[in-house]
Formats: structure tokens, C-alpha cells, sequence
């Protein structure tokens, strides 16, 4: 619930909302790559699982970045400077590197359990 609260609160803020969608996934992407680290180290399994599928699934939303790719290739939704092909693109190199960057940062500051 949470994940999604914020999520919503990000794509309401924006007057565009495939940029709030982005922030989102970002956002969601760039949280549960610490928190994925974080709990391997840490955490129960009780936390990794609120965590990662329940704050970061809630917060990432795979349907809206799907919807806005397929309204804006149909031509129904008129945002000029993306068309839908390119928003999906965009969204998946740039969540890959959000991994890239964000697991090896993890790993560098989230000491190991001793």
C-alpha cells in the first residue's frame, strides 16, 4: 500500500504523468536493488518480503509504463515529445542502469553481517 501511495503521489505531482510513472519505476528500481542488498546482510526474510515485493512492487508498476506506451502508439493520447516505442525504451535502458549503478553502490556501503 505504501509503494503505491507514493507511486500515485509522483504521478499526480507531474503534469505529465508517463514522467511520474518513470520517477516511479526509478525510484522503485534503485530501492530494491539497496533493499535486495540490505536484507541479504541484515534482514528476515519477513522484511525482505515487505520490502521488495510489497513497497517496491507497489511502487513500480510494470501496467502503467505499458498503457502509456500502447495509448501513445494508437495515437490516443497526445504527448508530443515521446512517442510510446520510445517511452518503453527509455524505461527499460534506463532501469538497467539503475541496477548497473545501484547493486555495486549497495554492495559498497551496506557492510556485511558479522
Amino acid at each position: 500500500m505504501f509503494g503505491s501511495l507514493l507511486r500515485w503521489i509522483l504521478t499526480t505531482t507531474n503534469d505529465q504523468n508517463r514522467l511520474g510513472t518513470l520517477i516511479a519505476n526509478l525510484l522503485g528500481i534503485a530501492l530494491a536493488s539497496f533493499f535486495l542488498v540490505f536484507t541479504e546482510r541484515h534482514a528476515s526474510e519477513a522484511i525482505r518480503h515487505f520490502l521488495l515485493p510489497g513497497f517496491c512492487g507497489g511502487l513500480t508498476t510494470f501496467s502503467a509504463v505499458m498503457a502509456i506506451t500502447l495509448h501513445e502508439a494508437s495515437g490516443t493520447l497526445s504527448i508530443p515529445a515521446v512517442s510510446g516505442a520510445r517511452y518503453l525504451l527509455v524505461t527499460v535502458v534506463l532501469s538497467l542502469c539503475t541496477v548497473a549503478i545501484c547493486i555495486p553502490s549497495a554492495r559498497r556501503l551496506i557492510p556485511v553481517k558479522k
